[in-house]
């Protein structure tokens, strides 16, 4: 696995790194969306590129021009929330395109929709370029049950995934409560996740991954990507106080 890069990163040190994605739809905007964002805390960005119409390269080109913060990118299909309307092997295709234009950012995402043999192909074609990959999963209707999630997150890890990612809709704290101990149970077997509630019920989760060995959290700069997602300078907030919770609890059992 590319491992280099999420150290470096400092993923598995101190809270949750804030995400923040990018979804203009053309390239004026989206040099508009990066200027707004330079001024607002985050660690990295998540090129939306399921949004995008216009031509990658020339975008992945201005998001390098304009930050130096890491770059995810990601083509969201229909079925997992986004706006990218196509076949598993016009996705397939799509996401090898995307490989091709390695030298531009540090991380793909990868979803674990297409089936695990595409999963594989994509995902080893990803590290011999040296990208980090992250596996993803979204149910926007359920939470499965806590040892589905932590079997989910476990093959994402078997599949090649440097960071498996999960987002489940809980619809009571207990839902919650499961997601959030899946997370903790999975990351302390197989490393750093990501991992979410999405909606109202699932903001806790969003601040919580210090608790829960989830290590990239998600952040709106202009506009959100997912039901519940925070601001970012809002996120910031709620992770340095939690943050100053958790060191003196820490001091104190010392």
């Amino acid at each position: 696995m590319t491992t280099s890069f999420i150290e470096a990163l400092g993923l598995c040190q101190g809270p949750p790194k804030i995400c923040i994605p990018l979804t203009a739809r053309d390239i004026a905007s989206l040099s508009t969306q990066l200027l707004r964002c330079e001024a607002l805390p985050g660690d990295l960005y998540e090129l939306r590129l399921d949004y995008y119409s216009g031509d990658i390269a020339l975008a992945l080109q201005v998001c390098r021009k304009t930050t130096k913060r890491p770059l995810l990118c990601t083509i969201r299909t229909g079925s997992q929330g986004g706006e990218a309307i196509i076949s598993t092997d016009e996705y397939a295709g799509r996401v090898s395109e995307l490989i091709g234009l390695y030298e531009y950012f540090q991380l793909i995402d990868i979803e674990l929709s297409a089936g695990d043999d595409i999963v594989r192909e994509l995902t080893e074609a990803a590290h011999n370029k040296g990208l980090a990959v992250v596996i993803s999963q979204h149910s926007f209707t359920d939470t499965p049950p806590k040892q589905e999630m932590i079997d989910t997150l476990t093959h994402m890890h078997e599949l090649g995934a440097d960071l498996p990612k999960l987002a489940v809709s809980p619809s009571s704290p207990a839902d919650l409560f499961d997601l959030m101990s899946a997370s903790w149970e999975a990351s302390s077997s197989i490393g750093p996740v990501i991992t979410m509630g999405m909606g109202e019920t699932g903001r806790l989760s969003r601040i919580a991954g210090s608790l829960t060995g989830s290590c990239i959290t998600f952040g709106a700069g202009t506009e959100p990507s997912a039901p519940g997602q925070l601001g970012a300078a809002e996120l910031k907030n709620m992770l340095d106080i939690l943050g100053r919770g958790l060191i003196k609890e820490i001091t104190e059992y010392e």
